[in-house]
């Protein structure tokens, strides 16, 4: 049977409303009787029922996050950083998984999320429908996509997808590449990898270079489309430089190209998206375009501690930066 605070009370000799005081720290009482009450909570097991006090004093501490598998470490990054600055915010967060590529299971979780009434939700490495958005809107949640661009009318938190494309490929121009392979991003049915694409097509473009269709090699971002686009590139092009869509796609390869005997950066450099500590790991060590993960879950609790519109649209890049290692 759950505690209540009228027991508490009663043990106490204190009325209901003074121990109610004291369990939510609102002042008003000498430290010694808080300490009393404290201890006799803690002895009859009593937990505060957040739902029913948020409903009493019609305020919301509670945010959601919904995140999926990925083939990618940066998820970790991402909800350190929200996690973090939830602590500082004193604010409550309820975690969900979705099915990756599940639009059924998505729906589900949101509408979780939904009944335990959090005032906002963040969606890491998932892109929500606009059915979804649609749901969040009318229940007066504000959402946002943190770690990625999206397409679809929701505010997010990420990089410059298309920037991110565009400064790897000019790097590598300038340090004297001139035919330089984009590898294991999905360009087909990712809208990240598209942008990608786009800005590492225009960084060609703006050096007066030619895309060659035989430069790209498409995948997943995974660690295995590292792997299967070294044996695509040594059979099949003359690249002198790749760039990989994420640091594990990078570490594929590395480890591919050393398999097939082909030395890095002697033979063929390689830049790396994302920058985590995977790229320190690695021998050699991964150059690459570093995006502040942890700076993004940060912000996206920021925005929604101080936004108020949940059907007005945000969006919040965040600076990248290019560290040069060994690979290039």
């Amino acid at each position: 049977m759950r505690v209540k605070i009228a027991d508490i009370a009663k043990i106490a000799g204190l009325s209901t409303a003074s121990v109610s005081r004291i369990l939510n720290d609102r002042g008003g009482y000498s430290k010694a009787t808080a300490s009393r009450v404290m201890q006799i909570a803690d002895e009859l097991g009593y937990y505060k029922d957040r739902s029913a006090s948020d409903l009493a004093s019609q305020s919301n501490h509670t945010i959601g996050l919904i995140y999926t598998d990925s083939e990618t470490n940066f998820n970790d990054l991402v909800i350190k950083g929200i996690m973090a600055e939830a602590t500082i915010n004193k604010l409550d967060t309820i975690l969900m998984i979705a099915k990756k590529n599940d639009p059924i299971s998505l729906t589900k979780v949101v509408r979780d999320m939904i009944e335990r009434r959090v005032f906002g939700l963040l969606f890491v490495s998932i892109q929500p429908n606009q059915q979804v958005i649609g749901m969040l809107n009318q229940a007066g949640i504000f959402s946002q996509v943190v770690g990625a661009s999206t397409e679809n009318q929701v505010s997010y938190v990420s990089s410059d997808d298309f920037q991110i494309g565009y400064q790897a490929t000019d790097y590598l121009i300038k340090a004297g590449y001139q035919r330089i392979g984009f590898a294991g991003a999905d360009i087909t049915n990712d809208y990240v990898g598209q942008l990608r694409l786009q800005g590492y097509r225009q960084a060609l473009k703006t050096h007066q270079m030619t895309f060659n269709q035989e430069w790209s090699c498409e995948g997943n971002f995974s660690y295995q489309s590292g792997i299967t686009a070294a044996k695509y590139y040594h059979n099949h092009s003359t690249v002198d430089a790749i760039i990989g869509a994420s640091d594990e796609t990078s570490w594929g390869l590395l480890n591919g190209f050393y398999d097939l005997g082909v030395l890095v950066p002697d033979d063929i450099a390689i830049m790396s998206i994302d920058g985590t500590e995977l790229c320190t790991q690695t021998r050699p060590q991964l150059t690459s375009i570093t995006q502040n993960f942890a700076l993004m879950g940060k912000t996206a609790v920021d925005r929604l501690v101080n936004h108020a519109d949940s059907s007005q649209t945000t969006t919040t890049s965040i600076p990248l930066k290019i560290e040069k290692r060994e690979t290039s």
